[in-house]
């Protein structure tokens, strides 16, 4: 009984934490809703880190990553963009 009370201590102190963060995100999105420019702060902000993968050449396309300050990957429920053609610099 005493180990499973230290488990569901640790999940309840954890889910506390997730919920502080989360609710530290809405207060940073709240103050930006009706922001006019992207500057390098207000990215710095709400961003944590980008992952770029390694370009897949059978599909030409890479995975990017996003992770939000405070509340991680947010998973949005779309589909990835398919395909984004471009062209190096100096190509035709």
């Amino acid at each position: 009984m005493t180990k499973r009370a230290a488990e569901l201590k640790k999940e309840i102190d954890t889910a506390a934490e997730r919920s502080a963060d989360v609710k530290r995100f809405v207060a940073l999105v709240r103050r930006y809703t009706e922001i006019s420019e992207l500057t390098y702060e207000n990215v710095h902000e709400f961003i944590d880190r980008i992952l770029v993968y390694e370009l897949d050449k059978n599909t030409n396309t890479r995975k990017i990553e996003i992770f939000y300050s405070f509340v991680g990957k947010v998973d949005t429920g779309e589909q990835p963009t398919e395909r984004l053609s471009w062209k190096p610099w100096g190509g035709k």
